[in-house]
């Protein structure tokens, strides 16, 4: 799938698929997270009868799993998760040691998996099996060959963004006694050999690796730059050292070795601390381990963009995402058109969003009379004269002073309108591409399901081939029948969005489609839980999601065509942060770095925002809050670092869009017989 890049102060601008190693390329202007590595120490983690975490000395012993079973720990970005071993599958778990989510099943169905790393800001984890590497959405899913070149490569250690991987190879059939420590760089697409040796640990900087190398019979410590250059011996003892993991800084690293002491005897799983430069040791840990993983703690950011009222926010929503003409501000893109729907219209909004994100432009809602002001001045704002603006619905939905307006203005009305709600959405869909490879089927009589699909659909750009259509009920109209008969579905992926949805596709007869086909049905017992389905179905891992009131479509249009392109539109109760909502942030914390919330405290509370932001880190203080009143950011003089809602201003952070992978379509694949 391709993307088209949108809304972020950081926008990263291309993402290949994690097959093929994932590089990331930011924005003109933008910097990377790792150009200083905005990440203080935490603490750290070992396997000791399980996952337990320690501070920089090896003191305040805190457990985080508790079976002998989980080894080789390994930190997300962000440090709110940590990913590990459990005989030969991979479980990732919260820094609290609470929703425990497994990734990836080795042995019984797929090949044993060994030290996982994180990667690619998170949304990834890199890991070794049947002596090659793979990789595996954050969240869980299909695993997927990294390389395909390779040997036998072992031990892989990722910087934070997915540019650059080391890892441990021991020649081609795993005969060679005298490994190599490999980097692979995922923008250019090259392995180099940069030393002998094994065990390699990137710094989270990618500016050096630690590696273990034997030296008259023991394994001692050793770095080298990442460019090939500057060699060092870090220990020169008797020692034998193994698994080392960078501080957030990259100026120390933690190590586990096993060292002789009088007698002749070998004390064994001492941990400690050593500078860069070999200069300082720390004291041992009391309680030693194995497998060590320094914790970074970085900071996550909530944001909330809204204006006076609902439609004020709607306009917010605009400005936050799209440049003014002639400007260009970091993180702005530049829209091509816009989308028009009835302020009063519920029903002929619903697949806006989809149809914004394959247009590139925002959603605006007006009376259906007339032309608000504020829309004049937003479409004068963000739209060169001449550019399309799409009205969705007849002149019943929207005037045809609206349209007159528009032209009057400069610029290209378009209708698209049916008879109905439904063959509107049959026109819309028309609009976004002849040919679609993926439809989505949501009711046209509940905005819920069709909003979050709408937002999916239009996840793919301006090169999008995903459409939205209604049902009507448990039946489908003869236009989306009619509509539904021309494709087939061997060929486009039908995905029914609610229980109403899949009934009214499941008990419809299709003349021209096979006897019997392929569906993928997402559905879920609640509105906040059926788009919680779609984002684990849709999204490989977004880095930021969008929140929207389960009780305003209003509100969830600007959420879902804002941030279309970068993340799933998720649903939450005014008081308080939706169950299932929270428990998909704690899930996918290690890969969330960024919550945008739309509408003011009326739409969402700060108890939700707040609970939203606790969701995604390593605590309720590693997150920041940013409001964005009138889609404006902050004066930087205002910022605050405190993670909280009732805070000062702080400073937007950058997410990447979503994935270039394919939906998990075998978790959901399901038959049926005509």
């Amino acid at each position: 799938m391709k993307i088209s890049t949108r809304r972020r102060l950081v926008a990263l601008t291309a993402v290949t698929a994690l097959a093929a190693g994932t590089a990331i390329a930011l924005a003109q202007g933008a910097s990377a997270d790792v150009a200083g590595w905005p990440a203080t120490d935490g603490r750290i983690a070992v396997s000791n009868d399980g996952i337990m975490s320690v501070d920089v000395n090896g003191n305040d012993e805190k457990r985080i799993s508790g079976s002998t079973d989980d080894v080789s720990p390994a930190w997300s970005p962000d440090g709110s998760r940590v990913v590990f071993e459990i005989a030969g599958s991979l479980d990732t778990i919260s820094v609290t040691g609470s929703s425990r989510t497994h990734v990836y099943e080795g042995a019984d169905s797929g090949p044993s998996a060994s030290h996982p790393t994180y990667w690619t800001y998170g949304r990834a984890i890199v890991f070794s099996a049947a002596k090659k590497l793979y990789s595996v959405q954050a969240g869980g899913g299909t695993a997927v060959r990294l390389l395909a070149t390779g040997g036998c490569d072992l031990v892989p250690s990722g910087d934070a963004t997915g540019k650059l991987l080391a890892f441990q190879r021991n020649g081609t059939g795993c005969t060679t006694t005298t490994p190599s420590v490999v980097l692979y760089n995922a923008t250019t697409k090259t392995e180099t050999k940069l030393a002998a040796g094994g065990s390699p640990a990137l710094s989270p900087d990618g500016t050096k690796v630690a590696f273990v190398r034997t030296v008259d019979g023991h394994r001692q410590l050793f770095s080298i730059n990442t460019d090939g250059t500057g060699e060092r011996r870090l220990t020169n003892d008797t020692g034998d050292y193994d698994t080392p993991s960078w501080a957030p800084a990259s100026d120390r690293l933690v190590v586990h070795f096993n060292r002789p002491i009088s007698g002749g005897r070998q004390e064994s799983n001492v941990v400690m601390t050593i500078t860069a430069d070999a200069v300082t040791e720390g004291q041992p840990f009391p309680w030693g381990g194995r497998s060590p993983a320094w914790q970074p703690l970085r900071k996550n950011t909530v944001a909330r963009v809204w204006g006076a009222d609902v439609y004020g926010s709607n306009v917010a929503a605009s400005r936050w995402t799209w440049n003014t003409v002639g400007k260009s501000e970091p993180g702005l893109m530049n829209a091509s058109s816009a989308v028009l729907v009835s302020q009063s219209s519920q029903p002929y909004a619903l697949t806006a969003p989809a149809l914004a994100g394959k247009k590139h432009g925002p959603v605006l809602m007006t009376p259906g009379s007339s032309l608000s002001t504020s829309v004049q001045n937003e479409l004068k704002r963000t739209l060169k004269p001449g550019a399309s603006v799409y009205l969705v619905g007849g002149t019943s939905i929207l005037s045809s002073s609206v349209s007159s307006k528009i032209s009057a203005l400069g610029f290209t009305p378009k209708r698209l309108a049916g008879t109905s709600r439904y063959s509107t959405s049959v026109a819309v869909a028309k609009s976004i591409t002849s040919a679609p490879d993926y439809v989505f089927i949501a009711t046209g009589t509940d905005y819920h399901s069709a909003l979050a699909a709408a937002s999916a659909a239009g996840a793919d750009g301006t090169s999008g081939k995903a459409v939205v259509v209604l049902n009507e009920g448990n039946t489908l109209t003869a236009s989306v029948k009619s509509y539904l008969n021309s494709l087939d579905p061997r060929d486009t992926y039908m995905i029914p969005v609610g229980g109403t949805a899949k009934y009214a596709l499941t008990h419809t007869r299709f003349s021209n489609w096979p006897s019997s086909y392929t569906y993928y049905p997402v559905t879920a017992s609640t509105n906040a839980g059926t788009a919680v389905a779609l984002a684990r179905f849709w999204w490989g891992g977004p880095g930021t999601v969008a929140l929207a009131s389960t009780d305003s479509w209003l509100g969830g249009t600007s959420a879902a065509a804002a941030m279309n392109v970068f993340g799933p539109l998720l649903w939450t109760d005014v008081a308080g942060l939706s169950s299932e909502t929270k428990s998909y942030l704690v899930n996918g914390a290690a890969n969330i770095n960024d919550v945008s919330v739309f509408g003011g405290t009326g739409s969402v509370s700060a108890a939700a925002l707040n609970s939203a932001g606790t969701a995604i880190s390593a605590s309720s203080s590693q997150w920041t809050y940013a409001p964005y009143y009138n889609g404006m950011a902050p004066m930087a003089s205002s910022y605050s670092s405190a993670g909280s809602a009732a805070g000062a201003p702080a400073v937007r952070t950058g997410t990447a869009p979503r994935p270039v992978a394919e939906p998990d379509l075998g978790a959901l694949s399901a038959r049926h017989q005509q």
